[in-house]
């Protein structure tokens, strides 16, 4: 008999498929390239995402490719340092300084459990990285105006709206720093570190 489940993979290429005219109205040919480099961003992390256990097969889509940006962004920051110890001192500050935003944390890392499972330990630390710098931009209002659009089917478009706003800053840190000047265009996007 066949597979009644579609693979990951195949769900990318449906999806890809249902945002096909949306492509076709993207106006210049760099701006229908960096759209199939985000599918082609989320095919690199299939075997992880098809673990989010997402009803939307998009979610998963845009967080792989927010992911992929983030860790491109963060390999050209060279103020970032990583390690399990700085995402623990901040989820602590957290806790502490801003319980509203420290509950939105939880939300999160609960809706992306499986993807958090499946994920090597290094990617783990970096999506638990990105999630926490996300909330921790936040307010508790902005925090409370997320949890409160964000049902149990799928994750907020103001939530990831928060994520692209993280990148983008780190795209301004990066542009701002003296030793990276010279790389980065001045009016950069996350357009500009798609790879």
């Amino acid at each position: 008999m066949g597979r009644s489940i579609p693979s990951f993979r195949h769900l990318i290429e449906i999806e890809r498929a249902n945002w096909s005219e949306f492509k076709k109205g993207l106006l210049t040919k760099n701006a229908r390239e960096a759209f199939d480099i985000i599918f082609e961003n989320a095919k690199l992390y299939t075997q992880y995402l098809s673990n989010a256990n997402r009803p939307v097969p998009i979610e998963p889509i845009m967080i792989g490719a927010l992911f992929h940006n983030y860790k491109t962004l963060f390999k050209l920051n060279s103020e970032c340092k990583l390690s399990e110890q700085s995402i623990l001192k901040k989820v602590a500050e957290l806790e502490r300084e801003k319980p509203v935003v420290k509950a939105l944390f939880d939300k999160t890392c609960e809706k992306w459990l499986g993807l958090l499972y499946a994920l090597h330990k290094d990617d783990r630390e970096q999506l638990l990285r990105m999630l926490v710098d996300c909330c921790n931009n936040l307010d508790d209002g902005a925090a409370k105006a997320v949890m409160d659009k964000v049902s149990e089917s799928n994750i907020s478009v103001l939530f990831f709206f928060g994520l692209v706003l993280q990148n983008q800053k780190m795209i301004e840190r990066i542009r701002n720093s003296s030793e990276n000047r010279e790389n980065i265009k001045a009016n950069g996007t996350l357009f500009d570190y798609v790879d």
